[in-house]
Formats: structure tokens, C-alpha cells, sequence
């Protein structure tokens, strides 16, 4: 009976063995996946779980597994670590923010604020500094914007590649030189610089507002935008044409330039495409149809950029006006500006017709 009893014992010893140490391994490796965990998740749904590692001119750096690799910043909808708990909150807030929630928008800079801490790395330091950015943008804070434009653009040049700059505001003649000043300061002393081209742009939408049209078109600053490498560059300039043409009341030569842009390949969204064509119907004199044009932008794509639809919504009413509508049409469309985008310069002009109209 010992000798049958003791040959279990000496073949189960092994197995009793082997399953200690994959218990072990397997508890090591829940460890180590749960310690210091880092997640990049993409536009497309993509999650990388993994641990940051840097960042580079391409992107954000993350070691998944035994590799590496380059999320680009235009890809990444959010970013968290654990070691940094207040980034997955802001994260939440910002894409709520992006929705409309002027509320949550605030909060989310008020955690980036709070993350740019000493002794950060570089690459949450980066997010930051990104994530600020589309903040200032989406709140028309342009002088803040352009500022964090100009620090990432000088730590990582080739980071800023995909980021729009703001359209400077109206009637800020102040805000606007100084922003002009820095502006071509900047592009005195760097004026090979891989945002050189966008930073031109942004020069022109300020001579735009501050500067004489007529003199803007003769002396051709666009034509070299026009040859941009940057496509974003080159729509932008096409865009910025079109405007200074309307702004010299050059309209057959306006509506001529959009045809041109409505058949290039240009990448330009539908709703800056239909606003733009509510511009040149209504200095054609034909403000139903302008007016038409306009309302495509709140009803079909009143989230994409909160400014414009605010912007559209005041120039439906000034069309509706001219074409002697009744004042209630125009007063409705009116108050849907002051009402759903409050602080656009487009609300704020809504309100003044308001005010004109007497509406309470």
C-alpha cells in the first residue's frame, strides 16, 4: 500500500509546481497592468492601454507591449493615466464641452490649469498645452489662443501642423494690432518655420479687420497661400480671397472665385461651404435665397462651429429684413442666436437687432 500510496505524491508534486508559478506569473502580470496605467483612445474607437512614453513631432508616444507607438493628435479623442486622475476627469468634460456645455468647458481648463504642475512630464505638459488650446478657440479667448499656439509651435514646430487658429474678432482694434505686431514679429525672425504659412494666415484674417482690402488684394500676400504645400493652408487662403473680394464689393468677381472653390478639391466643411454661399447671394441682392442658404447651417450642422451657426443665424435675419419678411421671422432667428450661443460675436449682434426690433 506505501508503494502505491507514494507514486501520486511523486507525479502530482510537478503539477502542484507548475500551477504555483503561473498563479504567480498571472498575479505579476495583473499587477503590472494595473500599476501606472496609461490609455490613448482614438476618433476611430482604438484604445492603446499602455504607458506613454513621450512625445514626438508625429504625435503622442505610447509603449504597448514590447512596442512603440505614434498616436498623432489629430487622431486622439482622449488621454488618461492613473498616475494623473484630474486628466481622465478633464478629458470627460472637454469632450462635453465640445458638444456645447459652456459649463463643462470651463471646468475642463480649470483641471488643465491645475495639471500643469512642476516637475510634470513633457508629454502631459504637451496634452496640456493642446487641450488649452481647443479651449480658447471654442470660448473666442484668440490672444490666449494664439499664445498657446505660439509656445507648442516653438517647443515641437511640427505638432501645431494640424491646429486651426481663430478667426481674430471684430471691433477688438486693440487686441487685434498687438496680435498683428507678434504675429509678424514672429515671422521676421522665423520665416521658414513649418507654421509659417499658417501664421500668414492668421495675418491675413487680422489685416482683414484692420487693414485696407483693396490694398491686401494688390499687393498679393494670398497669392503665395494660394501655392501652400499645407492644403489646410491653401482653403483657408481661398476662403480669406473670397472675403476680401466681398469686402470690396467685387461681386461678379466673388461669385466667380466660390464657383472656382466649389469645384477645386479644396477639404472644406459643408457648413463654412453653405455659409459662404449666403455671403455671395446676399451681395448678389437675393436675400430669400441667401437666407436659405444660411439656415442650412443651424439645421444640418449646428455643432460643428458654434461661432458660425451664431454668425449664420444673425445674417438669415438680416436677409429675412431685406426681404421685408415679417419682424417676427427675423426676430425668431434673432433669439435663437442669443439663446443657444451665448458669447459668439454672432449673438451678441443678434441681441442689438433685438434691441433695434424692440423685442423685451
Amino acid at each position: 500500500m506505501a508503494t502505491t500510496s507514494s507514486y501520486p505524491r511523486r507525479t502530482l508534486q510537478p503539477w502542484r509546481t507548475n500551477l504555483i508559478r503561473l498563479a504567480v506569473a498571472a498575479a505579476a502580470l495583473m499587477l503590472a497592468s494595473t500599476v501606472c496605467a496609461d490609455r490613448v483612445r482614438t476618433t476611430a474607437g482604438i484604445g492603446y492601454p499602455g504607458e506613454i512614453t513621450g512625445v514626438t513631432e508625429k504625435g503622442l508616444q505610447v509603449r504597448v507591449g514590447g512596442s512603440e507607438r505614434v498616436v498623432p493628435f489629430h487622431e486622439i479623442r482622449s488621454v488618461s493615466a492613473d498616475d494623473y486622475p484630474k486628466l481622465e476627469k478633464a478629458e470627460e468634460l472637454f469632450g462635453q464641452g465640445k458638444e456645447g456645455d459652456a459649463d463643462a468647458m470651463k471646468r475642463a481648463a480649470d483641471l488643465y490649469d491645475d495639471l500643469l504642475a512642476p516637475g510634470v512630464p513633457d508629454w502631459l505638459r504637451t496634452v496640456v498645452q493642446w487641450r488649452m488650446f481647443g479651449v480658447r478657440v471654442r470660448s473666442g479667448q484668440v490672444q490666449k489662443a494664439l499664445d498657446a499656439y505660439l509656445e507648442i509651435a516653438q517647443q515641437s514646430p511640427g505638432l501645431v501642423a494640424g491646429f486651426d487658429l481663430p478667426q481674430p474678432k471684430e471691433g477688438e482694434h486693440e487686441a487685434n494690432k498687438a496680435m498683428l505686431q507678434q504675429v509678424e514679429k514672429l515671422l521676421r525672425k522665423a520665416p521658414d518655420a513649418p507654421y509659417a504659412d499658417a501664421l500668414k494666415a492668421f495675418r491675413v484674417s487680422l489685416l482683414l479687420l484692420e487693414g485696407d482690402p483693396e490694398e491686401i488684394l494688390e499687393k498679393g500676400p494670398l497669392e503665395k497661400l494660394l501655392e501652400s504645400d499645407d492644403p489646410k493652408v491653401r482653403t483657408n487662403a481661398m476662403l480669406r480671397k473670397l472675403e476680401l473680394l466681398l469686402a470690396v464689393n467685387r461681386v461678379d468677381q466673388a461669385a466667380a472665385w466660390f464657383e472656382e472653390i466649389e469645384a477645386s478639391d479644396a477639404q472644406i466643411a459643408p457648413a463654412e461651404l453653405t455659409y459662404w454661399k449666403g455671403r455671395v447671394l446676399q451681395a448678389q441682392d437675393k436675400p430669400i435665397e441667401a437666407a436659405l442658404a444660411y439656415m442650412r447651417v443651424p439645421i444640418l450642422h449646428a455643432r460643428q462651429n458654434p461661432s458660425r451657426t451664431a454668425e449664420a443665424l444673425w445674417r438669415t435675419g438680416k436677409a429675412l429684413e431685406a426681404a421685408e419678411a415679417p419682424a417676427a421671422e427675423a426676430g425668431a432667428v434673432y433669439q435663437e442666436a442669443v439663446n443657444d450661443y451665448p458669447g459668439t460675436t454672432g449673438a451678441q449682434r443678434a441681441q442689438r437687432e433685438l434691441i433695434r426690433l424692440g423685442a423685451k
